[in-house]
């Protein structure tokens, strides 16, 4: 009777393991997220430290972070997005150089999961992370300056930052219709 009741336990031991397996595997694939661990996950029980950096002046904490062969790899969520833009390009780029610098280990790319998980890998080329440098740079002298960044988003964007009325100021001041985004 007791080796019944033990054989029972370990069946419904191995079922219940199988069935985790194949839910974590289900969330993994509804995430967009092939492969690697996941170290950090800003939207779960792992939690995700926010990274800093006094040396390049930049702090961002990733949705998720893969371990993938002992190689931190950042991943972001663009639920909405249905292509790369340079912005989310940009965002993963200032995550791999947090990590590289936190983990000593460079990222050869990060993750962008755009909308219905489709999976898009950002290369960390050097390249890429001179874009990100210049970027950084021009947006410091923005704000040494004190001047006005200037209009770059459409409306929708706009429409929820905190930082609108230093943008669009005169724009809006005057009660004119905000224009469309920079370069239309």
């Amino acid at each position: 009777m007791l080796l019944v009741m033990l054989i029972g336990l370990l069946v419904l031991c191995a079922a219940g393991y199988v069935a985790l397996s194949v839910w974590a595997h289900r969330e993994r694939r509804q995430l967009g997220l092939q492969r690697g661990r996941i170290e950090a996950a800003d939207d779960s029980r792992l939690g995700s430290a926010t990274l800093r950096s006094e040396q390049l002046g930049l702090v961002s904490r990733p949705d998720h972070v893969l371990d993938v062969g002992g190689m931190r790899i950042p991943v972001e969520q663009k639920p909405s997005a249905k292509r790369v833009w340079r912005s989310h390009a940009l965002q993963v780029a200032a995550q791999c150089a947090l990590l590289e610098e936190t983990a000593g280990v460079r990222p050869t790319h990060g993750v962008l999961v755009l909308a219905n998980a489709q999976q898009e890998q950002v290369a960390f080329t050097p390249d890429l992370e001179r874009d990100l440098t210049d970027t950084m740079q021009r947006m410091r002298e923005i704000l040494e300056s004190g001047d006005s960044p200037g209009p770059r988003w459409s409306r929708g964007k706009c429409a929820g930052c905190g930082y609108r009325q230093i943008c669009w100021g005169s724009e809006l001041a005057s009660g004119a219709a905000e224009p469309g985004p920079a370069g239309s």
